[in-house]
């Protein structure tokens, strides 16, 4: 649990790290996705392989490409994404789009972020 929570810390930190002061606009509030494996992921293939990954792993890039996705991590046999978006529907509704949950290989549950110690430099 300990370790978990040292993820999260860092996690937080990196996602905060790219904040300024100089910012003009307030950006899009953040989202935390937890990625499980869904009801039709097959423990007999390499993830690779499973129905819809390929694609997952194509949209998963393009939302990080556009800046939607802050910042991503495993941890065991679980996922983890932060998203930037203008309400919980709307990043709701992004994940449920995704390929990946589509297929039913993945779950997912979502929250607000609520960032209560922004990351600074030391």
């Amino acid at each position: 649990m300990r370790t978990l929570a040292i993820i999260w810390l860092a996690a937080v930190a990196l996602v905060m790290g790219a904040h300024t002061a100089a910012a003009q606009t307030t950006p899009a509030p953040l989202f935390v996705v937890h990625f499980e494996t869904g009801i039709t992921w097959d423990k007999a293939l390499a993830p690779a392989d499973q129905k819809g990954f390929k694609e997952h792993s194509a949209n998963l890039d393009r939302l990080r490409n556009e800046g939607t996705i802050t910042f991503g991590a495993r941890y065991g046999d679980l996922g983890m994404i932060f998203v930037r978006a203008e309400t919980l529907d709307a990043a709701k509704a992004l994940i449920e789009a995704d390929p990946g949950v589509q297929a039913g290989i993945f779950s997912f549950r979502i929250a607000p972020l609520r960032v209560f110690y922004p990351w600074r430099q030391p």
